[in-house]
């Protein structure tokens, strides 16, 4: 299953008014670890339907939201449960951590 793109302006909607725990990757299309990570994560949320997974562009689309989480390294991805951060990950990693991580959070 596809991630999903989020911006600025749909953030709120996509995540934060979300039931859904969700899991929000920040990348950027210059990143070639995040390119690494998408289909580790990408994966994942096919094996993972009850949760949330998006991503967003911080160079593009989620600038004000990076700066918000404090983005100072990409990738990072947090997940979130009812409207707080409950983990966070930098770097990438390979499918066992990403997976083990997710699935400790959810």
């Amino acid at each position: 299953m596809p991630i999903k793109k989020v911006s600025d302006e749909t953030y709120k909607k996509e995540v934060l008014d979300n039931p859904k725990t969700t899991v929000l990757k920040f990348q950027a299309d210059f990143c070639q670890p995040c390119h690494q990570l998408t289909p580790i994560v990408e994966k994942i949320s096919e094996e993972m339907p009850d949760v949330n997974f998006v991503s967003m562009e911080i160079d593009q689309d989620g600038v004000s939201t990076a700066t918000e989480f404090g983005i100072r390294s990409i990738p990072q991805m947090f997940i979130i449960k009812n409207k707080k951060v409950v983990s966070q990950k930098a770097g990438a990693s390979d499918y066992n951590t990403v997976s083990a991580w997710i699935k400790e959070n959810v």
